[in-house]
């Protein structure tokens, strides 16, 4: 197996290196650190896989990401995996399947390289919990070459379902036995509030509509419907998540920006420039366009604080 690891630090090839060795998997592993070295290694050798830290020296994941999967750039595009610690925010499920790329922790890493490769690996995930069949399977049917499908038959069995694979979107049916569809919604929002919910049921009535909107359901789909309308209002309300994910992700980042910068400020007050030079690696990972190593961007960073 023969890996391309992109990273700024060596120390990301050699902890990868160990884990492997711990777990009896041999591989020949190539080092990039920029953007036209990642390109030249694609270009003229094959790589099962290419690992990478969050930025490297002039790119981050979702940069690097468009470039690799596009065949303008490289023949065929090869997995991607982003290596979770060096991430300073959580980077959402929804939003490195729309890159195509995974997240894994370092100890994932043997585990991961094993896998056999999937072409939906990336394709949303949908559970629909739906206690009448036939209704099930046309549902299913419907929506099976866009999403990744699970089904539930009852309430409680749908609840356990979602909990195990956290679906990115989720088609519910109001009458259930056992749990209700109402009782399903409530539980399910408890744990992820934004959590994308479309409600189905044929009590399509104002009063039911507002009851269920009210209570965190993302739509409302009244039976019978057509399968235009369904395949439309998961498209609606998918994308929608996708970017109130993306809207969260940004602040979060922000939110650690902030932090950082604080410190910076402090450590520059005080002088210690080894600290703040380990600060403005952590910004390096946020802002990958500011490089800890170029003189005049920390100057201007530096005064910017300093204000």
């Amino acid at each position: 197996m023969k890996l391309l690891v992109a990273s700024c630090f060596s120390e990301l090839l050699e902890k990868i290196e160990l884990k492997l060795r711990q777990n009896g998997l041999i591989a020949e592993l190539t080092l990039v650190q920029n953007t036209d070295e990642v390109l030249r290694a694609l270009s003229e050798n094959h790589y099962d896989r290419l690992i990478s830290d969050y930025a490297i020296d002039d790119i981050d994941i979702w940069k690097l990401s468009a470039l690799v999967q596009s065949s303008r750039f490289i023949d065929e595009p090869i997995p991607l995996y982003l290596i979770q610690e060096s991430c300073d925010t959580e980077i959402p499920r929804i939003l490195a399947n729309e890159y195509h790329f995974k997240v894994i922790a370092l100890e994932q890493v043997s585990e991961a390289l094993i896998e056999p490769s999937n072409p939906d690996a990336f394709k949303p995930t949908l559970l629909i919990i739906e206690d009448e069949p036939d209704a099930a399977n046309v549902a299913s049917h419907a929506l099976n070459d866009q999403y990744t499908i699970d089904l539930a038959r009852d309430g409680q069995a749908g609840y356990e379902s979602w909990l195990a694979q956290r679906h990115d979107l989720i088609l519910l049916d109001l009458m259930l036995p056992g749990l209700s569809g109402d009782q399903v919604l409530a539980k399910i929002l408890e744990v992820d509030r934004d959590q994308p919910v479309i409600i189905v049921t044929a009590f399509s009535d104002l009063d039911n509509r507002k009851n269920v909107m009210i209570n965190g359901a993302s739509e409302f789909l009244g039976k019978p419907y057509s399968l235009t309308e369904l395949r439309k209002l998961c498209r609606i309300v998918h994308n929608r998540a996708k970017l109130a994910s993306e809207i969260h992700y940004r602040e979060d980042k922000f939110k650690h920006l902030g932090h950082h910068l604080w410190l910076l400020n402090q450590c520059l007050a005080k002088n210690d420039s080894v600290n703040s030079r380990r600060v403005m690696q952590r910004i390096q990972a946020i802002l990958p366009v500011i490089t800890p190593d170029d003189d005049e961007q920390f100057r201007l960073l530096q005064s910017v604080v300093s204000r």
